[in-house]
């Protein structure tokens, strides 16, 4: 994934942006948004598609699912 130290938390991403931060495609943060257990959390922008995600929002989001090497 990516180092935390990249997110900027004082500001807004569009999907495209954590897209290339975390190396995935830019559907996988749309489906990381629209997840029904654990969504991404986002402000809907305008139209349907047009989503934001605060950088604390992303970075909280990022660390409750990091994999633990107890885990593994």
């Amino acid at each position: 994934m990516t180092e935390m130290g990249k997110i900027n938390t004082d500001r807004y991403y569009r999907p495209d942006e954590i897209a290339e931060l975390l190396n995935v495609d830019k559907s996988t943060v749309y489906r990381m948004i629209k997840d029904v257990t654990d969504p991404l959390p986002a402000v809907r922008i305008g139209g349907n598609r047009l989503y934001r995600v605060h950088g604390r929002e992303l970075q909280s989001w990022l660390e409750r699912h990091r994999v633990r090497p107890e885990e593994e």
